[in-house]
C-alpha cells in the first residue's frame, strides 16, 4: 500500500479567508517597493531567507526616564572605554512597542478579544499581526506552541557619560492627607527617597532588524515604533518621555555588523542630533549594500503618514495581514482550517 504524499508548506495554496481590498493592498505594496526593493520582503509568510532590513533610529528623551533593573534607585549602566554609559535593554523597548502594536490590532479587530499582552490561552489566538511580527507563545494551556519574532531589537547605549545625562531627584511618601505630617506619631514623616533619572534631551541610537517580513508586517512594526512615546518604570504617571526618529534603513544579505554599542564606543565628536545621525549613517553605508536615506527615507515616512491619515485604507492592510497570519498558521498546522470561521466570528471581522 502506498502512503499518501504529505503536503509540504510550498504546496499549500494561499487562501482568502476574509474580505479585504486587493487594490488597496497592491497599491500600497507598489509604493513601498519603489522605496525598498521587493526582494527584501516576503509576499506571504513562509521559509526563511537571508535578506534583512536594518532600521536605524535615534531615541531622544523628551522627559525624565526611569531606567532601572536590579537597583531600585539607579539607572542601568556599563563601561565603554573610559566612560560609563546608560544602557536600555532591548526588552524594555520592544515590550512597550509590542503593546502599542496590540492596541492597533484591537482597533482594527484583527486579534481575538481574549488576547492580552503576553497572555494567550489557545494556539489559534496566535493568528494575529502582532504575534507573528513580535513573536508570542501560548501561556495558559499545555500547548508548547510559539512563534519566533521577525523583528529583532538591540540594546540601546547612550553616547554621553552617565554623570552628564542623569539626575537624582528626592521624593517623599505623603500621608493620606497629602502632607508629610504623621498624625499618629505627632511628627514629620521621614519617608524620603531618591531616584536616578535619565534627563530630557539624551540620544540613544538604536537598531531594529527585520527578518522575513511582509510589507504589511513591516508597516505594523514601524507604526508601533513611531507611535510609542512612554518607556521605563512608572510610565503610567510620567510624561511622554521619548521620541523615536527613523534616520536611515540598511539593506543587505545578512545583517550589517553595526550596533548601538559600537556607535557609542566609536563616536567622538560633539554630541548633537545631526552629528550622531550622520555618524550612524556613515557606519551603515560602510557596512551594507544599500542605504535608504534622505529623499527615499522621506518617501517612506510620508507613505506611513498617508495610511495613518486614511484609516479605511490602513484597515485593509491589517485585514490582509491577518489573512497572511491565518494562512501561515494553517500551513504550519498550528490551527485547523475548520476553526478559522469561528475565530473570525469571535474577532468580529
Amino acid at each position: 500500500m502506498t502512503m499518501a504524499k504529505q503536503k509540504t508548506l510550498s504546496e499549500y495554496v494561499y487562501k482568502k479567508y476574509l474580505d479585504f481590498d486587493d487594490n488597496v493592498v497592491n497599491e500600497f505594496r507598489e509604493k513601498l517597493y519603489s522605496i525598498i526593493p521587493k526582494e527584501y520582503f516576503q509576499d506571504k509568510y513562509g521559509k526563511r531567507t537571508p535578506n534583512v532590513i536594518k532600521v536605524a533610529t535615534i531615541r531622544t528623551t523628551t522627559g525624565y526616564l526611569i531606567n532601572r533593573s536590579t537597583e531600585p534607585d539607579e539607572v542601568i549602566s556599563t563601561t565603554i572605554g573610559n566612560k560609563d554609559v546608560v544602557v536600555i535593554p532591548s526588552r524594555k523597548l520592544k515590550s512597550k512597542e509590542k503593546l502599542t502594536g496590540l492596541i492597533l490590532c484591537r482597533k482594527f479587530k484583527v486579534v481575538h478579544p481574549e488576547v492580552e499582552y503576553n497572555f494567550i490561552k489557545k494556539s489559534e489566538y496566535l493568528a494575529n499581526p502582532n504575534s507573528i511580527v513580535f513573536g508570542d507563545s501560548v501561556t495558559q494551556s499545555n500547548e508548547a506552541v510559539g512563534l519566533p519574532s521577525r523583528v529583532i531589537y538591540e540594546w540601546a547605549y547612550s553616547i554621553r557619560d552617565k554623570d552628564e545625562i542623569t539626575e537624582e531627584l528626592t521624593h517623599n511618601a505623603l500621608s493620606e492627607e497629602g502632607t508629610m505630617w504623621d498624625k499618629n506619631e505627632g511628627s514629620q514623616r521621614q519617608s524620603l527617597f531618591e531616584i536616578q533619572y535619565v534627563k530630557p534631551g539624551v540620544y540613544f541610537p538604536q537598531f531594529i532588524t527585520f527578518y522575513d517580513i511582509t510589507p504589511e508586517g513591516f508597516i505594523h512594526a514601524l507604526i508601533s515604533h513611531l507611535k510609542t512615546t512612554r518607556y521605563g518604570a512608572q510610565s503610567n504617571v510620567m510624561d511622554a518621555n521619548m521620541k523615536n526618529e527613523i534616520i536611515s534603513i540598511a539593506l543587505d544579505t545578512f545583517e550589517p555588523p553595526v550596533s548601538s554599542y559600537l556607535i557609542s564606543k566609536e563616536f567622538n565628536g560633539e554630541v548633537t542630533f545631526e552629528n550622531v545621525k550622520e555618524f550612524v549613517k556613515r557606519k551603515l553605508r560602510e557596512n551594507s549594500s544599500m542605504l535608504i536615506e534622505n529623499e527615499k527615507l522621506e518617501e517612506l515616512l510620508k507613505l506611513i503618514d498617508e495610511y495613518l491619515k486614511d484609516e479605511e485604507k490602513l484597515k485593509q492592510l491589517y485585514l490582509r495581514h491577518l489573512n497572511d497570519c491565518i494562512n501561515y498558521l494553517v500551513e504550519c498546522k498550528i490551527i485547523k482550517e475548520k476553526d478559522v470561521k469561528k475565530l473570525l466570528e469571535d474577532m468580529g471581522v
